[in-house]
């Protein structure tokens, strides 16, 4: 009996198995880069024109604020002889305060910049991934593999025949 259950058993794994390797055998994949479907749109292009006029603008801001803090730690330097030690210190403790408060500043309109971008690019990347997905459909694929990381590594190390890569297809589609 405990012999008839154990043919059982390796007869279903075998059958599993190869039910797996057949399933698998169908699943038809591609890969596109979707950094270079990006830099391929003029969309693209124009968002980083007013994100560069934005950097621009905070970076004077920035600028005018440091001019402000230079002369202010200059006039620290100038005046600190004729302090006492409780004027130094309370100046120095304000110094470094101001010092802190523009760091923050130059965070918040780092930050305000990247928000602004993803603004800007989320309608451009649900119209990428539109294109991918009727690409996907036409092309009867199952599955779309990024070709890289966002730090640039390979994720796709091998692909049996360019015809894999969809990336042309889904620029043409969007232009």
């Amino acid at each position: 009996m405990n012999k008839i259950k154990k043919t059982t058993l390796m007869l279903f794994a075998f059958s599993m198995l190869f039910g797996m390797q057949e399933l698998m055998a169908q699943v038809k994949i591609g890969y596109a880069n979707p950094g270079r479907i990006l830099s391929a749109l003029p969309e693209v292009e124009q968002v980083d024109q007013q994100i560069q006029t934005l950097l621009e603008e905070k970076d004077q801001q920035l600028e005018q604020r440091a001019e402000q803090l230079q002369q202010i730690f200059t006039e620290y330097e100038e005046n600190m002889n004729a302090m006492s030690d409780q004027e130094r210190a309370d100046r120095e403790g304000e110094l470094i305060e101001l010092n802190d408060q523009f760091t923050e500043e130059r965070e918040s309109m780092m930050n305000e910049v990247g928000q602004r971008r993803a603004e800007l690019m989320q309608p451009i990347i649900e119209k990428m991934n539109v294109a991918m997905q009727e690409v996907a459909q036409e092309m009867n694929l199952d599955l779309i593999l990024n070709e890289g990381t966002a730090t640039g590594d390979m994720i796709v190390f091998y692909a049996n025949s360019e015809q894999l890569n969809i990336t042309d297809r889904i620029i043409e589609k969007l232009q």
